[in-house]
Formats: C-alpha cells, structure tokens, sequence
C-alpha cells in the first residue's frame, strides 16, 4: 500500500507544483518605480524583476536597513505583532547573508566601520503579503516528509502558508539599478516537508511556511543579482562574521519604540 502512494500520490503531487507555488498580493508597491521590470522566472516560480548588470558591478557595499512590512500590506489579523517582528528577522537575515555570499559587504546600519567603505547603493525591502498555513495540515505533511524519502516531500494541498515581499536597490544617486516583486505559496512538493528535531517547535507553527519561504525569496534576490553581474568583473568585498545575526536587536529595539 505504501509502495502505491508513493508510486501514485508523489507524482500527482508534482503535477500540481507549478500551479501551488505561485501566488500574489493586492497591494500597492514601495518601489521607487515599476516600469523596468518585465516577467522573469525565478526557481518555476513567475516573477516581475530588473537588473541593471554594469551599475552592479561596481558596487561591493550595500547598506540593507531592515526589512519592513509595507503600508497597505495582505496580513493574516490574526498574527501577534511579536511573530511579525519574526518574520522580519528571518527575512532580514536570510537577505543579508544571501547578498554577503553574492560578494557584498552588507552594512545593517549604514554606517561603516573603520575597515569599511561608505555604501555605493541601498536595499530596501518590504514584505506586501502573509498567509498563515494550518498548523495540523503542516504538521502531517512534515511527518509524512519525514517518513518519505527524496527529493519531492509531499505537502497536504490545504491550509498552505504564503509570502509576498518586494526589493529594490538603488545607487547613491537614488536610482533603482535592481528590483524583484515575488510572492509564493510554500510548494506541494518541497524541501520544506522535511522536519528535524533541530527545526524546534516553530517547525509545527502557523508561520512555517513563510519562515521556509523567506530563503526562497532571499535566494531570487542574490540569484537576479548574481546572474546580472556574471562575467563583468564585479567588485567584490566581504561581510564580517555575524553581522547578519545584528537584525534581531535593530528589530526588537525598533519595535519597542514604536
């Protein structure tokens, strides 16, 4: 019996990828401008994007504020302000380290130390969307993940969580020389249906999956840019060891404030 659900039930669910993965917010955007982006791909998944490939590859220092949510954004009522400010620091993080391997050193705060130069550009990113997923479904596809091997981890098609963030980088100047409108459920068929106990218990909460989606949408950043700086000697610099971890303290400080 089992060895008919993987035969039958894997493959159906496959199929069904394409389809589960894209998803879209209605909101306005906080980018300085919409009219260079044209649809791209991003990992099967549907994108709008803009990359300026010379501009980027004369810079190898990028200031990265924290990621914010957007005025006007898609998001659950029912999610805590305290889980918010998770989800901004998983996205602040996982965007930081993806450009720090892409060869940029990423200034948190903008201000450089004495070993650093003054930023040649600005990131800003915005989170516009958040679906939680149900948190018994996710559970049951992480066990049924768990307990079936390789690549595709089957996701129950119900209650599925979904992230929608967008990101720009402009140059000293202000003007975009990169930008990504992304937005995705977590797929039917993913490496997110694989739970370890070094997940913990957020594995199994209502956010999983945009917690499993900020890599993905870090991930298409660092790749667009990556990919239009390919082959033209770009400048490179690095990011000091456990800057990216510094977000967590910009973001709970900034939320105690108000």
């Amino acid at each position: 019996m089992f060895r008919r659900l993987t035969q039958t039930g894997l493959p159906a669910l496959a199929a069904l990828l394409a389809s589960a993965c894209s998803t879209s917010f209605d909101t306005p955007t906080t980018l300085s401008s919409t009219g260079q982006l044209a649809a791209g791909d991003r990992r099967l998944l549907s994108v709008e994007e803009y990359a300026d490939g010379e501009a980027l590859a004369g810079m190898d220092t990028l200031f990265l504020p924290p990621v914010r949510i957007a005025p006007g954004a898609d998001i659950d009522d029912a999610i805590p302000p305290a889980r918010l400010v998770d989800v901004r620091v998983q996205l602040s993080q996982d965007l930081c380290q993806r450009l720090a391997r892409a060869g940029f050193s990423v200034l948190p705060t903008g201000i450089p130390t004495e070993e650093e130069t003054d930023p040649d550009g600005e990131v800003s990113a915005a989170i516009t969307g958040i679906r939680r997923n149900n948190v018994a479904t996710t559970g049951v596809s992480r066990l049924i993940g768990v307990a079936v091997p390789g690549p595709l981890n089957p996701r129950v098609p119900l209650g599925i969580g979904a992230l929608g963030v967008e990101a720009e980088i402009l140059d000293g100047t202000g003007r975009q020389v990169a930008a990504i409108r992304w937005a995705s459920q977590n797929h039917l068929a993913s490496g997110g249906g694989v739970t370890t106990i070094l997940d913990g218990p957020d594995a199994f909460s209502n956010l999983a999956d945009v917690m499993d989606l900020s890599s993905v949408f870090a991930d298409a950043v660092g790749d667009l840019v990556t990919e239009a700086r390919d082959g033209r000697e770009p400048a490179r610099a690095s990011t000091p060891q456990g800057t990216c971890n510094g977000y967590e303290a910009l973001i709970e400080a900034e939320a105690a404030t108000g």
